[in-house]
């Protein structure tokens, strides 16, 4: 018996971006958005792709984890809405609330 999910999205393979030229010419040439919890570098792209990076040794493995679930929940729900880029999301500090992660997160939606 498969458990499906109750809205039916499923986080597909190819949104994860993977080639690491395009990592780096997103850091080395793409804009940047600062905010308190996190940096999200990004450039334009054909469709959404991301990454999700820590500050080195910032928490534990638990903690790190667990807010890239959440982050991929977050995108998974939205992803339909958001924005034709390419992106790094690098989380700098432990975000006090979830909302508090995921206002900065709206950033990304085209709302």
């Amino acid at each position: 018996m498969v458990i499906s999910s109750t809205t039916g999205f499923t986080l597909k393979e190819n949104i994860k971006l993977k080639d690491k030229k395009r990592i780096n010419y997103i850091f080395n040439n793409g804009s940047k958005k600062i905010q308190k919890v996190s940096i999200v570098f990004y450039v334009d792209a054909q469709r959404f792709r991301f990454l999700i990076s820590f500050k080195r040794k910032l928490f534990n493995a638990v903690k790190r984890n667990s807010l890239k679930r959440r982050i991929k929940e977050f995108i998974r729900l939205n992803q339909y809405c958001l924005k034709k880029i390419d992106c790094t999301i690098l989380i700098i500090r432990l975000p006090s609330s979830s909302s508090q992660l995921f206002r900065e997160l709206g950033f990304l939606l085209n709302r």
